[in-house]
């Protein structure tokens, strides 16, 4: 089943990362280019640090929101 989940601004995905942040009883997925993701899932790139997947672009895109900024990496790769 496909998970649905709008913010309705950067101040609400702010939120949203931050209590991912503080929720000690979800581990963030290690960000790998040859996994898949989905809407919501909540990731640590060795880069860029806590992020969640807002958006998923076609079969091998993802749109990932950081911590004051977004970026679209691969999946699927």
């Amino acid at each position: 089943m496909k998970k649905i989940i709008k913010w309705k601004n950067k101040t609400a995905k702010k939120e949203y990362l931050k209590t991912l942040v503080a929720n000690t009883d979800r581990i963030a997925l290690s960000y790998s280019k040859e996994q898949n993701y989905e809407v919501g899932d909540y990731i640590k790139h060795f880069k860029f640090g806590p992020g969640f997947v807002q958006k998923v672009m076609g079969h091998q895109k993802i749109e990932v929101f950081f911590e004051g900024f977004e970026k679209v990496m691969l999946q699927n790769w």
